[in-house]
């Protein structure tokens, strides 16, 4: 994420992003571990908001002032935006989509010479269904269309954040990247739908998951517009950004249930704000390697944390069945196994999430990095036409020459 502040980019948030990366593979961990019943462990799911809010934040600092346009080439400047979102966040999205296919493949194949083995759910079944690729494909998965969670379910916060950021570009188009007003409005008004859709959650996914995304997404640009109200010394910023990891902590600790969950996201909104800042010794310890990489890689552990899980409990349900080990449990309407004690669960479910974080390396060098340089080097090619059709449009017009500018005979 780029920034101006002594670096070519927010490093202190790109570790956060890393961060809650892990924190979102975690809780998706399909194992019986002594934190699934706790009270506040689905207050995890504020990680995913503290991506939308950051995606607000660092989308106006990096394409605001390009996108604050005159008419002539509007067009073309939100097809370029459009084009690097799609750049960004497509092509990791299609290749874990088809290794889940591809796992898909291979249980319909053992299955087919294994007649009778038990299964939690058929090959290409509930989730799982050819139908639901093409939804996945076009970003469609979150609008109403299965009503259910499918294939890799937490792409949903992909796809509307995709046709989210265009309205994004479309509000900065309007009304120029240093609108406060209006970024709060439109927060303002998001939030009224959303607590109209969703009055006892902020957690809402299934169909209007783009409401609380634009909610987010609209802090993010209001606090980028108002993070150079307050200057800190080193010693403030450090006060203030301990203070702030402390609230965050507090608020995944002690939120109950109900519509106070949405005070949260402005709370993460001027935490952001405050690291982009970069001055405290907080965001000098997030700058170090080991963090850096994990935001580096955070999508791809995004992504990728679902069909690690796929072809771990694939192989484990097969042994099951065998061996009557690990066992498969209920919890709540949830599947979940149980390796035989509460420590033992937790110590999966934290190898799987440390078993994903090498190939999301491999996944962004692979996937990520190559993709999105392709589709740099195309919008260069755009910029240039989009140069070219600024000119002309400037260009005063050519007035044809009269009866008295003709050449004398």
């Amino acid at each position: 994420m780029r920034g101006r502040d002594g670096s070519h980019r927010f490093e202190a948030l790109d570790a956060g992003r890393g961060v809650c990366a892990l924190a979102v593979a975690f809780f998706h961990m399909p194992l019986a571990h002594p934190l699934q019943p706790q009270a506040w462990f689905p207050n995890l799911q504020f990680c995913v908001d503290i991506f939308f809010v950051l995606s607000g934040f660092v989308l106006l600092h990096a394409y605001g002032d390009r996108l604050a346009t005159d008419r002539p080439v509007w067009r073309l400047r939100l097809l370029r935006f459009g084009l690097m979102r799609f750049g960004r966040l497509w092509p990791l999205h299609a290749a874990t989509l088809g290794l889940l296919i591809a796992v898909e493949l291979v249980r319909q194949a053992y299955l087919s010479h294994h007649a009778g083995l038990p299964v939690a759910t058929p090959p290409f079944g509930a989730g799982h269904r050819p139908v639901e690729i093409l939804t996945h494909l076009t970003f469609l998965h979150n609008f109403r269309t299965f009503g259910d969670y499918s294939w890799n379910f937490p792409s949903w916060s992909i796809a509307v954040e995709f046709y989210a950021s265009l309205v994004l570009a479309l509000a900065v188009m309007a009304a120029g990247p240093r609108a406060r007003l209006v970024f709060a409005g439109l927060a303002g008004v998001s939030a009224l739908a959303l607590w109209w859709l969703s009055p006892r959650t902020l957690f809402v996914i299934q169909n209007w998951g783009i409401v609380r995304c634009l909610f987010d997404m609209f802090l993010g640009c209001l606090a980028y517009t108002l993070r150079d109200a307050v200057r800190l010394s080193r010693g403030g910023a450090t006060i203030a950004e301990t203070a702030a990891l402390l609230a965050v902590a507090l608020l995944v600790a002690a939120t109950p249930p109900g519509p106070l969950a949405y005070g949260a996201s402005l709370v993460f909104a001027a935490s952001i704000a405050l690291f982009s800042h970069q001055r405290g010794a907080v965001s000098e310890a997030a700058r170090a390697g080991a963090l850096q990489r994990l935001g580096l890689w955070s999508f791809s552990i995004y992504l990728l944390h679902v069909p690690v899980i796929q072809v771990f409990t694939t192989a484990m349900h097969a042994v099951e069945a065998r061996t009557g080990f690990p066992r498969t449990v209920i919890l709540g309407h949830d599947r979940f196994l149980d390796f035989g004690s509460g420590a033992a669960n937790l110590a999966v479910a934290a190898g799987l999430v440390a078993v994903t974080v090498p190939l999301a390396a491999l996944t962004y060098r692979l996937v990520e990095r190559p993709s999105l340089a392709w589709f740099r080097r195309n919008d260069a090619r755009l910029a240039e036409a989009e140069v070219e059709a600024e000119v002309e449009a400037r260009a005063p017009e050519r007035v044809a020459p009269g009866p008295a500018a003709a050449l004398p005979s």
